[in-house]
């Protein structure tokens, strides 16, 4: 995650805060806005969350 950008930041609180609340379908949009919003113009690579498949 980008902690100087302060939209990354947002998007951050708001899929942490989905998550929480059992939303993962929300969690979920806000990572990919998080990672795709017009700040940023290197791709950003997903983060492995240690998730067992």
């Amino acid at each position: 995650m980008n902690d100087v950008c302060p939209t990354c930041r947002h998007y951050a609180a708001l899929h942490e805060q989905a998550k929480r609340a059992g939303d993962y379908s929300k969690a979920t949009d806000y990572e990919v806005l998080r990672r795709r919003h017009p700040a940023h113009t290197v791709h950003i690579p997903r983060q492995p969350e240690g998730r067992a498949t």
